[in-house]
């Protein structure tokens, strides 16, 4: 595609109006393009625009934004030219000396719109009601016409953007309610998530800007309430007939040349190919002139790049597995990576062997359950995606989805290493139901009563774990190692030859890992659960950072690949592993019970594979970046 000449209607500013001065020309290129930062809003407007001004395809387009307060900083600090941005509020503009500093103009418009999950009641708020709401007066829905809950009314945190214009527009010098700490959310995804998954039921309330919530985080378990009796729509957001307006901006300093392509740029906002680029995207736009040109901008504006179809996007699936003897094998995708530190855990949904989704991802911990006669079954934790954190119930259910038995709690085998996320073997395991403990077997057929009070002694005491210098390393819930000898629950000796590190078991056999001899190859072993060696693997020269077992399969993890063998440690492929130019590291893939993720931090796709190589689903996560931890 040929570069888009840009005609610049240069604005001249007499008594308060602008007028349009002698047009001039300006090139776009890649060397003199601005850097642009902005609002996470706004991500599809500066790919768009860079689209059109560059010639390039959406694909070719990688955006990357500090978010709103973040940009006022970077331009404050010179790492960005030009902001494509929302209002950051008075307390980001003071910090960094906007109204001296910088020129804003206004180029489209946006709302403040309030969301509540789809199965509240209320349907309509007025202007002192929502104020009572998140200034504390209110508590109840029941004071609004709705049911006798609590209300849960999240926040934003400080510096975002919406969090500005809830202070702007609805609060206006009153204070907000200390609100408690889970109900402050950072992403404006964790918001929509929050109010939509909550497991408590449907009290929670929170706000957002009305292109977010429509175009880039849609979620069919969440409804917009009208305010004043004015629905959220983009008719009576460009009409000023929804009462929470505001307009967002293209943002330069104002020490830039007349001549730069910042101030180009920032001119050329305003111009009507501008605004009916900014309409074609579906944003509110200040005027849109359908006889003026639009630039082309390959694609359709999607948000994944052609190839990756299907992808999947939050909010559009079930929120609960419901028995069904019609799926096949069910396995674990991931949907996201919510995670604050490296131990916070990821959020899975269930799809079948052919790629459709079953469930959304709201669970963790994903676990499949072997048992020594064969028998499977996962076990996994319902989640609230607003607390980052496990929350009840349990869920124990067929690998094929024909059972599922919902349970207050579940506690892993005692003694063993990495259960979560993972593979365990166990012949049951251990339960709450009704404020009491008890176990069920891998049929979700009871074995221990519930009559328990706590889960202390259900899988038995192997002390003596504890009553000698070395270490015990669990491999499943009833194979202890250490130094070389493996060992069962009650201490009793198996096998004495056991070469390497264990990682946790799969199935029937388990994988160790020699990395004792300095000089020498590192060697992978595998071994049944009584000790006998199947295989054995001198690695070539290549530095093997790990080895472990997934499902039927031994992942070998090299520098810029992964190896994939059979458990008898024949190769059967390679996966390469993609250096992200962005952050310097390679792409994240994991393992999980039984399946391969793959994570870009660029596309903010999680990619779910067989072993074998075959994809499963991709899966959209907008909030990736700044909640990915590896």
């Amino acid at each position: 595609m040929k570069k888009f000449l840009l005609i610049i209607m240069c604005f001249v500013i007499l008594g308060g109006c602008a007028r349009l001065g002698k047009p001039e020309t300006f090139l776009f290129t890649e060397e003199n393009y601005p850097r642009i930062d902005g609002s996470t809003a706004t991500i599809p407007l500066i790919e768009a625009v860079e689209c059109a001004l560059l010639g390039k395809a959406r694909t070719d387009v990688k955006v990357n934004v500090s978010k709103t307060s973040g940009a006022y900083e970077d331009l404050a600090t010179n790492k960005a030219d030009l902001l494509l941005v929302y209002d950051g509020g008075d307390e980001t503009r003071k910090q960094v000396n906007a109204d001296e500093l910088f020129e804003t103009a206004p180029i489209g418009k946006d709302a403040l719109v309030f969301l509540v999950n789809q199965d509240n009641p209320v349907e309509n708020l007025t202007t002192e009601q929502v104020r009572k709401i998140f200034s504390g007066e209110y508590t109840h829905w029941s004071q609004l016409g709705g049911s006798d809950e609590p209300i849960r009314a999240y926040q934003r945190g400080i510096g975002s953007g919406s969090q500005a214009l809830m202070d702007k527009l609805v609060m206006q010098g009153l204070p907000m309610a200390e609100p408690a700490k889970v109900r402050v959310i950072e992403s404006m995804g964790g918001l929509i998530d929050a109010v939509a998954n909550f497991v408590g039921g449907p009290t929670g309330i929170g706000y957002n800007v009305f292109y977010y919530v429509t175009e880039m985080r849609k979620n069919n378990y969440i409804k917009l309430l009208s305010v004043d009796g004015v629905e959220p729509t983009y008719e009576s957001i460009q009409l000023g007939a929804y009462p929470f307006v505001s307009e967002f901006y293209s943002v330069i300093r104002k020490s830039e040349p007349a001549d730069s392509p910042a101030r180009a740029l920032h001119e050329w906002m305003l111009s009507d190919e501008a605004q009916n680029l900014m309409a074609s995207e579906k944003y509110v736009a200040l005027h849109a002139n359908p006889k003026a040109n639009t630039p082309h901008v390959d694609g359709n504006y999607a948000m994944y790049p052609q190839g990756e179809e299907p992808v999947y996007f939050p909010g559009t699936n079930p929120y609960a597995l419901t028995p069904s003897k019609a799926y096949g094998k069910l396995y674990f995708y991931l949907g996201a990576i919510h995670s604050e530190s490296s131990s916070s855990p990821q959020f899975y949904g269930l799809c079948t062997a052919d790629g459709k989704i079953v469930t959304e991802p709201i669970y963790t911990v994903a676990t499949l359950l072997t048992d020594s006669k064969g028998n499977t079954a996962y076990l996994c934790f319902r989640s609230d995606l607003a607390r980052k954190t496990l929350s009840n119930p349990a869920i124990l259910f067929a690998t094929d989805g024909s059972w599922v038995k919902d349970y207050d709690d579940a506690q892993f085998c005692y003694g063993f290493n990495g259960a979560a996320d993972s593979v365990i073997n166990a012949d049951f395991i251990a339960v709450k139901k009704d404020g009491q403990w008890g176990a069920v077997n891998m049929n979700g057929e009871t074995v221990l009563p519930f009559d328990r009070s706590t889960p202390d002694g259900i899988y038995g005491q192997p002390d003596f774990r504890n009553s000698g210098p070395e270490l015990m390393l669990g491999i499943t819930a009833d194979r202890y190692l250490a130094s070389g000898k493996l060992y069962d629950a009650k201490g009793r000796l198996i096998a004495d030859d056991i070469k390497g590190l264990p990682m946790a078991a799969a199935g029937n056999y388990f994988v160790t890992t020699d990395f004792s001899a300095q000089s020498a190859p590192v060697v992978i072993y595998t071994y049944t659960l009584d000790g006998k060696m199947l295989a054995k693997l001198e690695s070539s020269s290549e530095l093997v950072q790990w080895a472990s077992p997934c499902g039927d399969y031994v992942l070998a993890r090299l520098e810029d690949r992964i190896k994939v063998y059979d458990r008898q440690l024949q190769e059967l492929y390679e996966l390469p592993l993609r250096l992200d130019e962005t952050e310097h590291r390679y792409a994240y893939m994991r393992q999980g019970a039984g399946v391969l993720y793959d994570s870009n931090l660029t596309t903010k796709f999680h990619h779910t594979y067989l072993p074998d190589g075959t994809k499963l689903v991709t899966w959209y996560d907008p909030d990736m970046g700044e909640n990915f931890v590896q």
